[in-house]
């Protein structure tokens, strides 16, 4: 990096990275949901669910018991037809004959009707519930909406903000040379937004400050001469001298 002031450059970085630390603190306030929010959501989101099952189910019930239903009809109006016919019957034979169908008929009425109370009984208890559900959930939805208008009133606010500092940050970025400001980009989004950080020395030995490693006399050598940027062996990030 010919032509660049090391020392410079390195007081600019701790600049900007002040900067983009406040950025990132912002932007993760940002995202993160008020407790209250997120708790009354995740109750809202499973109230919709268990009310989405309740209705499937009400769904798959309803069905069985209007094919019940529908049977049911067809097999009364059979039996009325053959009753009516009983009637007409021009012997002992026939009419037996019809007695039979009737009896088959009333047999298969009163299975399907044995098969269709519980599933009425089901729909009941099913509308019930879905009613009492959807009651809960009207009462929960003023204070939902009442809180969703607070997190996006605290988002403009906060978003205003970042958008405020993310200009100052980068009129900043723009006075720093070029091939600096890409490597320590590259190294703080590798290391949790620490691209830039000290040497400090404990007792006779000096330590990157962010990884506690112990640099080589020959790395700590380098820093103090402050001809070029120096990384930490260990973990990557730009060294500066102690302040």
């Amino acid at each position: 990096m010919m032509g660049v002031d090391v020392s410079a450059a390195l007081q600019e970085l701790f600049q900007l990275q002040e900067k983009d630390l406040e950025l990132d603190r912002l932007r993760a306030e940002i995202e993160k949901l008020p407790p209250e929010l997120a708790e009354l959501r995740n109750t809202w989101e499973q109230k919709i669910d268990q009310l989405t099952e309740l209705k499937e189910r009400l769904k798959a019930v309803r069905r069985d018991y209007e094919k019940n239903d529908l049977e049911l009809k067809d097999l009364s109006q059979k039996k009325s037809k053959a009753q009516a016919e009983q009637l007409q019957a021009e012997s002992a034979r026939e009419a037996t004959q019809y007695e039979n169908r009737i009896q088959q008929l009333s047999t298969r009425i009163d299975e399907l009707t044995e098969l269709t109370l519980p599933l009425i009984e089901e729909m009941e208890r099913l509308e019930a519930a879905i009613q009492a559900l959807e009651e809960e959930l009207a009462g929960l939805k003023p204070e939902l909406d009442r809180l969703e208008e607070e997190n996006r009133a605290r988002i403009e606010g906060l978003e205003a903000q970042y958008q405020a500092l993310a200009e100052e940050r980068a009129r900043m970025a723009a006075a720093i040379p070029g091939a600096v400001l890409r490597e320590y980009e590259a190294i703080r989004r590798a290391r949790r937004g620490v691209g830039v950080t000290r040497m400090v020395k404990v007792k006779e030995t000096f330590r990157c400050e962010a990884c506690s490693v112990q640099l080589p006399t020959h790395v700590a050598q380098k820093v103090y001469q402050g001809q070029r940027l120096i990384r930490c062996p260990s973990c990557g990030r730009i060294l500066a001298r102690p302040s």
